[in-house]
């Protein structure tokens, strides 16, 4: 399986997403999940190697997620910095489970991203995903790999409004 450089080949489980929203969730963390997760979510037939997370961006929720990331099986989010997540839009945590913070989604914030996002809880774990909208704002860019998510997504959103 070809991976994009620096991406661990390992896809994202069901059980490495409920253990990530399992410890957002226990450290109130305001976040909703976009990328490839939501859009599997959504009904999309996709495989992806990370968790992508975009997250509300006051000081205290970023100590969170820091907090809650920290309790994964290697511990990388230890590392981290408040400022860390501060100055960067994406920070990738590279751990058991490879989670992508983000502080915005292309020209989707976390505002925009929680007005329409849905919830699946599972287990008692809610996971928080964005609305099938915002995943198809968030995929407008240039990128090949979000052109293709894009498209598929549209047609999922004309398929649903169909019936």
């Amino acid at each position: 399986m070809a991976t994009e450089p620096n991406q661990s080949s390992t896809p994202v489980t069901p059980e490495s997403l409920w253990q990530v929203c399992s410890l957002l969730q226990k450290h109130e963390v305001k976040y909703v999940l976009v990328g490839a997760r939501a859009c599997i979510l959504h009904g999309m037939v996709r495989s992806t190697q990370d968790v992508d997370l975009l997250v509300e961006s006051s000081p205290e929720n970023l100590q969170r997620v820091i907090d809650a990331l920290s309790e994964l099986p290697d511990h990388a989010a230890r590392e981290l910095t408040l400022k860390d997540l501060q100055d960067n839009v994406v920070v990738k945590v590279a751990d058991a489970v490879e989670v992508d913070v983000a502080k915005q989604a292309w020209t989707v914030d976390y505002a925009e991203a929680s007005r329409d996002a849905k919830t699946l809880t599972v287990d008692g774990v809610e996971i928080i995903y964005a609305g099938l909208d915002t995943l198809i704002k968030s995929k407008s860019t240039y990128r090949e790999q979000d052109q293709v998510d894009r498209q598929s997504l549209l047609w999922l959103k004309q398929n649903q409004q169909s019936k």
